[in-house]
């Protein structure tokens, strides 16, 4: 039996890394049938704040380079301008025993030339045997760096196979998860309402209503000076949001449970907060509309087949290119479900036929 390792974390900082860990755990089932495949912990440098530029922590094991296992399936936006530095000694090492590299749902982090020619060099170096891509652009430019590679889609996107969801005996309600930047103010008002001009920064038509949302200034101006003083913005933000708004239920998921700061994580009612995945993708399943700043909150409800809108800032958002959403930061979207039905498949069977070739 051969022994698939799957990498996963961090979880408790980020939340939707676990999304796409789930998703990819599902896929490399399917295209390593009858074999072992199991999680195993991300490299440590990932953990929040700390500098990548200098590897992993001091005096940690590296347990990964150790690893007995045939193959390795390491996801996400990992083609940073650091990811080498925490990585090649354990390529290096998993490769002097014959083990093969795998990389899902692999991306681009900034999307930065820079990125593009240091990523180039490792895998040159490293020479991974699969890479399958959740956007164009990362496609683009790795296509050529291993004998297997795919434009496929978020592994997220996997979820619905890999988890069914509980129903929650609750009112019809709507998700809606900031984190870096704050929560709008929301004003819900019947479908096709002129909104006053200049008095919200957007407005949408979504669930037969017009929405208008309007983001406090202080705030925001923190936001956008970094992650750090997003937090010092929640710290000051004396707003108290509503438990409801017209007809939903206001639920509000938190995704970065560590550092487990309670004054931010239930400042405002119905939060929901956990250190696994489960929970949240419970709660995207069920919600009417879910709006975010989160790529993976947005991911995980399109899934499921619900409405989104994203609160669109990051290039990494450009994975929903890869599924026709790429307006989603505009204007509230839903994913077809033959269409993603055949991506699925698509990508299973392309990663099946890679993964027979590999031993």
């Amino acid at each position: 039996m051969k022994k698939i390792a799957v990498v996963s974390g961090f979880w408790g900082t980020n939340i939707g890394n676990a999304f796409f860990n789930v998703g990819g755990k599902y896929i490399a089932e399917q295209i390593f049938p009858g074999e072992s495949v199991e999680w195993i912990q991300d490299q440590p440098g990932y953990w929040t704040f700390w500098d990548q530029n200098k590897g992993n922590q001091p005096n940690d094991l590296v347990l990964l380079k150790y690893l007995e296992c045939d193959a390795i399936v390491v996801q996400g936006p990992l083609f940073t301008t650091t990811f080498q530095n925490l990585w090649a000694e354990t390529f290096e090492a998993l490769k002097a025993r014959g083990t093969k590299l795998i990389f899902l749902s692999a991306a681009m982090f900034r999307f930065t030339s820079e990125e593009r020619e240091v990523n180039l060099r490792f895998l040159e170096k490293i020479q991974p045997d699969v890479i399958c891509t959740r956007d164009r652009p990362s496609y683009e430019a790795f296509k050529d760096a291993a004998p297997h590679t795919y434009a496929g889609i978020d592994s997220a996107f996997f979820c619905p196979r890999a988890y069914n969801p509980f129903n929650l005996n609750l009112d019809p309600y709507i998700a809606v998860n900031y984190d870096r930047f704050p929560e709008p103010d929301i004003t819900l008002s019947a479908s096709g309402t002129q909104l006053a001009d200049g008095k919200f920064d957007r407005v949408f038509e979504g669930l037969d209503a017009t929405w208008g949302l309007s983001y406090p200034k202080r705030q925001m101006k923190l936001a956008h000076g970094g992650k750090k003083q997003s937090y010092l913005g929640a710290l000051l933000d004396r707003r108290k949001l509503p438990a409801t708004i017209g007809k939903y239920t206001v639920v509000r998921p938190e995704h970065r449970f560590n550092p487990h700061i309670n004054w931010k994580i239930y400042q405002q009612p119905n939060a929901v907060c956990s250190d696994e995945p489960f929970t949240y993708l419970t709660v995207y399943a069920g919600s009417s509309l879910t709006i975010t700043d989160r790529v993976h909150a947005c991911v995980a409800t399109l899934a499921y087949g619900n409405p989104a809108i994203l609160y669109k800032h990051s290039p990494r958002g450009q994975l929903f290119d890869r599924l026709g959403l790429g307006d989603v930061g505009e204007r509230v979207r839903s994913l077809d479900s033959e269409l993603l039905n055949k991506e699925q498949d698509d990508e299973l069977n392309f990663l099946s036929t890679a993964a027979k070739s590999l031993f």
